[in-house]
């Protein structure tokens, strides 16, 4: 049946304890225990890794609610599943259905991933070219034994899907998410990089608020039509090319403002003393591109022109004045990103409008780009919150099916 990826036939001896029977059985694959027992509490509570593409991914019993409203996550024993011999045991198997602890995030994109931003400078078409993809937000543990609420229907109006389980296919589409994980949350534009058409295992998110969700990173660069990189440059909301050209306007509005003295001549600020710098990680607006003396301008005697009068100023009170003029948008070589957060199956605004969940394929597919996007002015800085560009619309539609995985097939216009 579709439901099911991949039968085994195996037969498990089981040596008789003081003439009790096993009533449910486990099964956990691919799984390295740290003890030789376990209770099912303790299975319900585990948390584990993902394993490894050379390892295999760690699978264990689906998890759903019965028609009752109990959680099954064990499968019930009878007498009749438990042989005297191997030939009895296979006569009347129990049936076990597992699914993968690991979720799996797939990236594809038109055009071989060039897009059109709608935007040009000097009438030169500016183009976005995606190089990579990156998770942020997603974690790398789960618990072993999917929790869910199996009144999670009824009890929550705005749950946003009603048939989040499905009894007669002995699976649920939603989870409930680790209370404390440990997400990977910081990325940066040189590393960790994951090309088009491949895809990346990840552990379960369902944790409420735009800012808990699991979210993809699009690291793209700026082209021409050609393919050649454009250093987009934003000032004042006016967009040039190169930093170089940044220096100069900005050097240009400050020269009537700041002199270095050179012998008797008070001479204005030059692009080549100033320098292009960005804040620290974490900061807000991290992103953004603010001025300092460089090494040549610090080495210059600094006069500020005030009340028709040549002022001297220290170079660190310079560069502090200089840090509070208003900061740029470089995008260094074409380097930006673009974020998207991976939808699930719910309504719009619903609690599980966007969600990651075991054994789930989550298909991103590019559509569109429009816009810059988030610059980048040093690809090997890490950032710790992916910051949301303008004009950004995501759409997404959903469809599915070891259990089989099933497969959430997203279009995505940023």
């Amino acid at each position: 049946m579709n439901n099911v990826s991949d039968i085994k036939d195996k037969v498990l001896v089981i040596q008789n304890y003081k003439g009790e029977y096993p009533n449910q059985m486990v099964v956990v694959l691919n799984w390295n225990p740290d003890k030789a027992s376990y209770t099912l509490s303790e299975l319900q509570t585990e948390i584990q890794g993902l394993g490894s593409d050379a390892k295999g991914y760690i699978m264990s019993n689906s998890v759903y609610a019965n028609s009752e409203k109990q959680v099954v996550d064990a499968v019930a024993l009878t007498e009749e599943n438990i042989g005297k011999s191997a030939a009895e045991a296979l006569a009347n198997p129990v049936t076990i259905h597992v699914e993968r602890v690991a979720a799996k995030v797939v990236y594809t994109a038109k055009n071989n991933g060039k897009f059109d931003t709608g935007k040009e400078i000097n009438g030169v078409k500016v183009y976005a070219q995606i190089e990579a993809f990156e998770l942020y937000n997603d974690y790398e543990q789960s618990r072993l034994l999917k929790r869910i609420n199996p009144n999670w229907a009824t009890e929550d109006a705005n749950f946003g899907f009603t048939n989040w389980n499905d009894m007669d296919w002995f699976r649920s589409y939603w989870a409930q998410s680790l209370d404390t994980a440990f997400p990977n949350n910081s990325f940066a534009w040189a590393t960790d990089n994951t090309p088009l058409d491949k895809w990346n295992y990840l552990g379960e998110n369902t944790r409420s608020g735009e800012a808990n969700r699991t979210k993809v990173i699009v690291k793209a660069t700026l082209v021409k039509e050609s393919g050649s990189p454009i250093e987009v440059v934003n000032w004042y909301g006016k967009d040039y090319v190169g930093e170089g050209e940044l220096k100069i306007v900005v050097a240009n509005t400050l020269k009537y403002t700041y002199f270095y003295k050179d012998g008797d001549k008070f001479i204005g600020l030059t692009p080549e003393d100033l320098a292009c710098t960005t804040r620290q990680p974490g900061d807000e607006n991290a992103y953004e591109v603010f001025f300092q003396l460089s090494e040549v301008g610090a080495a210059k005697s600094w006069h500020k022109y005030e009340n028709s009068n040549y002022n001297a100023i220290a170079v660190n009170a310079l560069n502090g004045e200089l840090a509070n003029v208003q900061p740029a948008l470089v995008y260094k070589e074409g380097m930006t990103y673009y974020w998207l957060d991976i939808k699930h199956l719910g309504l719009e605004d619903s609690t599980t409008e966007y969600g990651v969940v075991r054994n789930h394929v989550y298909k991103v597919n590019i559509t569109d780009i429009k816009g810059y996007g988030t610059p980048v002015y040093d690809k090997n800085e890490a950032f710790e919150e992916p910051e949301k560009p303008e004009d950004i619309v995501t759409y997404v539609s959903a469809k599915i099916n070891i259990l089989s995985w099933r497969v959430v097939a997203n279009d995505y216009e940023i």
